[in-house]
C-alpha cells in the first residue's frame, strides 16, 4: 500500500514538474538541464530566426497553458515564455500559414480533419479569463481560413 502511495505521488510531482517551466527554468541552462527539470518536450521545432524551441503545453490540465523554452544557437536558455495569451491568439490572421501558427502557438491540444468540408481543424485549450477552445481552420493548402475562440459553460470553474 505505501508503495503504491508513493508511486502516486511521484507521479503527481511528475505531473506537476511542466504544469509551469517559466518558474523552474532560468536564462543560461543548457538544454540537460532544462531535461532534467521539466522532462522532455512534447514537440519542437526550429523558428524562423533558426533557433530551437522545445513545447510543454498542459491542456487539458488546468491551467491551459503552453509554455516555450528558446534556446540560444549556444544550446543555453534564451527565454521561457507562455504563448497561449490573448496577445498571440489575436496575432492569428488569415492568410497564415500552420508553420506560423505553430511558432506562435506551439502544437495544437487535437489537428483533425472536419467531416463533409474541405478543412483542418486546430483545437487548442486556452485559459485566458475564461477556459476557452480556440479552434483554427487551415485549408487545403495549409492557410488560415477562420480562428474562433469559443467559451463552454461546461468548462466554467464553481464558486
Amino acid at each position: 500500500m505505501k508503495a503504491a502511495v508513493a508511486v502516486v505521488f511521484a507521479l503527481l510531482l511528475a505531473g506537476c514538474a511542466t504544469n509551469n517551466p517559466g518558474k523552474d527554468l532560468s536564462p543560461g541552462m543548457s538544454m540537460a538541464e532544462v531535461e532534467a527539470a521539466v522532462d522532455k518536450p512534447k514537440d519542437t521545432l526550429v523558428d524562423s530566426a533558426g533557433r530551437t524551441v522545445w513545447f510543454y503545453p498542459t491542456a487539458p490540465s488546468e491551467p491551459r497553458r503552453t509554455w516555450a523554452v528558446r534556446f540560444a544557437p549556444d544550446g543555453r536558455v534564451q527565454s521561457v515564455e507562455q504563448r497561449l495569451t490573448r496577445e498571440n491568439i489575436s496575432r492569428i490572421a488569415r492568410g497564415m500559414n500552420k508553420s506560423e501558427v505553430r511558432e506562435l502557438l506551439g502544437p495544437p491540444w487535437k489537428a483533425y480533419q472536419l467531416q463533409r468540408l474541405p478543412y483542418e481543424e486546430w483545437d487548442y485549450r486556452v485559459t485566458t479569463d475564461l477556459d476557452n477552445d480556440l479552434l483554427i481552420r487551415f485549408t487545403a493548402d495549409g492557410v488560415v481560413h477562420e480562428v474562433s475562440l469559443l467559451h463552454d459553460p461546461k468548462y466554467d470553474r464553481g464558486p
